[in-house]
């Protein structure tokens, strides 16, 4: 099993763990995961600390090279999250087979799980588009959507072309001010949160990690990450405890009671 097959499937058990019955069984997950992450984070830096003094910074950058290991660091927050690289290195086993059927690929930008990237080549697109699909959903953790066209270009096409659609998350009264609640909606897991009476809408997912946010702790606009201790501002998702990766937000309305959430745009 791969390290994101074994990553969804834990993912896939803590979601169902999350969702019993007993709210003791739902505590006792909560207590620990934070436990398991308390362990595993000061061992890890303390690692990682010791390797960087005794071997350098270039030995370290050595190691960063195992996608293993690169994972798990970058889970803890302890190497950069390179989102291209990662997609890069997912796009690896199709891209001989495209190269050899006249078509060249070129990744211009990765907005979380959103891949931008050039086709060159006059060869069949549509079968292109499956097989890097494919890769990227077979090794690319968090892949969302790929797009074949630079990201300004999307955007301009959202605005001209697309409509959002609004989706039933839940109801307005089961999200009182300063509570926040999990919800998936088409397979997608989000968090959404009441801020002073306004709602926001955020992936369920610290940065680019699989491990959600629905155990962290809101204090106004900032939401806390159980796992990680990075704090987001839910209203840009923007990361506020240091410079990286935010988190994606998504449109939000209130209609007849109903909170509503546009999928699949900007």
């Amino acid at each position: 099993m791969s390290e994101p097959d074994v990553l969804e499937e834990i993912e896939r058990l803590i979601a169902t763990l999350e969702a019993h019955p007993d709210s003791g069984v739902r505590d006792n997950l909560k207590a620990l995961l934070q436990g398991i992450d308390s362990v595993h984070r000061t061992a890890l830096e303390k690692f990682v600390a010791a390797i960087q003094s005794m071997a350098g910074e270039a030995f370290l950058r050595r190691l960063y090279g195992d996608p293993a290991i690169r994972l798990l660091l970058m889970s803890y927050d302890l190497v950069p999250v390179d989102r291209r690289l990662q997609a890069e290195e997912a796009l690896d086993p199709v891209r001989g087979h495209l190269h050899a059927h006249g078509i060249d690929v070129e990744i211009t930008e990765v907005v979380g799980g959103v891949v931008y990237l050039r086709l060159h080549g006059a060869a069949d697109r549509a079968a292109a588009k499956r097989d890097l699909e494919e890769a990227l959903h077979a090794n690319f953790i968090g892949f969302q959507e790929l797009v074949l066209r630079d990201r300004h270009e999307e955007k301009k096409a959202l605005v001209s072309l697309r409509r959002p659609i609004y989706k039933r998350a839940l109801s307005e009264a089961e999200l009182p001010p300063g509570s926040f609640k999990a919800v998936d909606l088409d397979d997608l897991p989000l968090l959404l949160a009441n801020v002073s009476g306004d709602v926001y809408a955020v992936s369920n997912r610290c940065g680019s990690s699989p491990l959600p946010l629905q155990f962290g702790a809101l204090s106004g606009a900032e939401l806390r990450c159980s796992f990680h201790g990075c704090v987001y501002d839910v209203r840009s998702g923007k990361r506020l405890d240091m410079a990286a990766e935010g988190i994606r937000v998504f449109p939000v309305r209130i209609e007849d009671g109903a909170v509503l959430v546009a999928l699949g745009v900007s």
